[in-house]
Formats: C-alpha cells, sequence, structure tokens
C-alpha cells in the first residue's frame, strides 16, 4: 500500500484508506486530499478539463463504499450532479474530499 504525505500531515489531520476497483490500488491520504489526487498519486487514469472547478463531470467516480466517509457535497458538485444526472453512488472526484475509508470505481478502469 502506498502512503500519500503530499497534501499534509497524517498525524495530525488524519487519514483514510482509498481502495481503487477493478484494480485493488490503495493508498493512505491526508484528511481533505481529493479523490482525484489520490487516484493520480497511484497511477490512474482521470479524465478532467475543468481544472477541478465541478464542472465538466468527466471525474465522476462510484463510490462502492465508505460514502461517509467523504466530504459533504457542496454547492458547485450538487449543481454539477443535477445537471449531469449522477447516479445517487457518484460524485465529482475533484471535489470529494477523503475523510477516511473509502473504495471506488469509475466507468473506464
Amino acid at each position: 500500500m502506498s502512503t500519500l504525505d503530499l497534501f499534509g500531515d497524517i498525524e495530525q489531520s488524519g487519514s483514510g484508506n482509498v481502495r481503487f476497483e477493478p484494480s485493488g490500488r490503495r493508498i493512505t491520504v491526508a484528511r481533505g486530499t481529493s479523490l482525484l489526487e489520490a487516484a493520480r498519486a497511484v497511477g490512474l487514469p482521470v479524465a478532467q478539463s475543468c481544472g477541478g472547478f465541478a464542472i465538466c463531470s468527466w471525474c465522476r467516480m462510484q463510490v462502492l463504499s465508505g460514502w461517509e466517509n467523504l466530504s459533504p457535497i457542496e454547492p458547485p458538485e450538487a449543481r454539477l450532479i443535477q445537471r449531469e444526472q449522477f447516479a445517487g453512488n457518484e460524485r465529482a472526484s475533484c471535489q470529494a474530499e477523503v475523510r477516511g475509508d473509502v473504495t471506488v470505481t469509475t466507468r473506464y478502469w
């Protein structure tokens, strides 16, 4: 398992384990790291064209477990979810921040 400490002090801020299916890749990240940052840190491709501003929806991920361990949906992401008709288990990975253990996938992995 990789450990990522590029985004803060894990011991002081807390951490979460992110598992990516179907690859099985895992990483421990500091609380507040986006799913997008975590995926890229383990070498998984994530589409994106808006620079992380909750506009394009290309980075959407399906949350398989640990929904409660992600940051709450803020207004920009809520507008994106409504406009692009996300499924009930999908989040914009550029907006969803890790706050505990979570397992995710996308349609293209």
